[in-house]
Parts: structure tokens; sequence; C-alpha cells
């Protein structure tokens, strides 16, 4: 990314889920900053992040059954507690926010889940036996690294859009013309969240006095609970950093935790 978009709105603008990669290793200053990141994310979070290099096996189901992750062999395991719906939700608001760290250090990334061998990465990882693995976060350089890297920052957004294929804003959290900026422009952010295409289980609703939202699962799109609580933690992390970031009326705020919590602007 270069020095005039690094911020990490920046990162969601242009962030894909990455399923073509380069065998090759992290450079190890890349690297270094990428593990000063997880670390502060896993004290922050309470959740166990480890990083297992070249291990490409990992792969092998996807790569054979579906021809994605070719290339694949370095991951984030995620780990915690059996059954914590919080730790769920922390994994995802905190992995997300690593994921978008990597994205400016110019890696490639996605999320995966039962699709590799989770077991395997649990053992690789040495996740203690009272912990289980909730999902992997794949990085790594793109297959096409150089020409990646040289892409202006309009022609990757326009890459993302095109690779996402659009959200509906109104669907998602009842945006309309007459919702306040900040709120739409949180909205939008989730929108780019790394969620199987038209299968979003989140929603939001903005209060009546326009000042705060509230999130929940909504069981009619339910992906099953890792999944939900994951993408909850995902959501939340994109409609935070979305509306601080509005152009016309950039608005902080803190979310609570749990499915239906609130987000209060400060």
């Amino acid at each position: 990314m270069s020095t005039t978009h690094s911020q990490v709105i920046d990162a969601i603008n242009v962030r894909i889920s990455n399923r073509i990669f380069s065998p090759d290793l992290i450079e190890e200053g890349i690297l270094r900053q990428l593990m000063q990141h997880m670390d502060a994310m896993s004290v922050i979070s309470g959740i166990r992040m480890t990083f297992v290099e070249n291990h490409p096996e990992l792969f092998e189901r996807i790569v054979r059954e579906r021809g994605e992750f070719v290339g694949a062999a370095h991951v984030i395991v995620l780990s915690g507690p059996k059954d914590d719906l919080l730790a769920l939700e922390k994994a995802g608001f905190y992995g997300e926010r690593l994921i978008l760290s990597a994205t400016l250090m110019g890696l490639a990334t996605s999320w995966v889940d039962h699709s590799i061998d989770l077991e395997l990465a649990s053992s690789l990882a040495g996740i203690p036996s009272d912990e289980i693995a909730y999902a992997c976060l794949t990085v790594g350089y793109f297959e096409d690294q150089e020409h990646v890297l040289q892409l202006s920052y309009e022609a990757r957004a326009q890459l993302q859009a095109t690779h996402r294929g659009g959200q509906n804003m109104s669907a998602l959290g009842g945006v309309t013309p007459e919702s306040p900026s900040w709120y739409a422009s949180a909205i939008e952010a989730v929108t780019k969240a790394p969620f199987p295409a038209h299968m979003q289980p989140v929603r939001f609703l903005l209060s009546d006095d326009a000042t705060s939202m509230r999130t929940f699962i909504d069981l009619d799109f339910s992906l099953g609970t890792t999944r939900d609580y994951l993408i909850l933690g995902i959501d939340k992390l994109h409609a935070q950093i979305g509306a601080g970031s509005d152009e016309n009326n950039p608005t902080a705020g803190q979310w609570q935790w749990g499915n239906g919590g609130i987000f209060r602007t400060k």
C-alpha cells in the first residue's frame, strides 16, 4: 500500500479473500512486523494466535477438490475455549484487525476454517487440549505479488468491487437516503467484510434517535454458531472503522460484546 493510503479503512477498501498464493516464505522484516501485530492482538483479545509456517499440506484437500488456495502454506491459528461465544466474537474482531494490518503490509490474506485440515493445524500450532481451533488466517504473498503492489489504490479498490460483487446495504442495515452519513459509511464497510457472498447472517439496526446502532444474528441466515459469531466480530470491526472514517461526520464509538450488542457514539 502507498504511504498516502495507509489507514485501516484503506485496507478495508482493497482487501480481498485471496485464493492463489506464492509459496515463498514471508520476508523476515515483514514477518517480524506481522508477529508483533499478532502478539498485540492476542494480548488484547485473550485469543491464542499461533503462526504456522510452510505447511502446504494443510491445503491439500481444498486444492485437490476446488482448485483454491494453490501455493498457500502459512496460517495463523486462532484458538480458545470450546463453546465460548464471547471468545468466538473476539477471535473474529481481532483476527480481522490482524488481517487488515497484514493487508497494509502488502500481504495476501484470507479467512479459512473447515476447508482445510483444522485438526492438523491445531497439532502443528501446539493447541492445548482444553482449547479448539476456531479458524485460521491464511497469509503470504500474492501469486503475482509485484503486479499487485504496482497497482494504484483506485485499481485495487475496483478489483475488490469486481471480486466481491457487492452487498445490499438496505438488507444488511436498512440504509436509506435519510440515514446519517456515519451509519451509511459503517454499513458500507460491512459490505466489504469477508463472509460468503449472499450468506451474511448479521444485521444492523439504527436507533430511533440515530445516535447508536445495534447488531444481531438473523437465525434465518445462520451459517452455524462458530461462523455466526466469528462474522459478528468481523462485522462489528468493519462497522466501527467505517463510522469513524466517514468523510462528512466521522463518528467514534465503542461496541458492546455479544449478539444484540450496541455501538454507542462518543
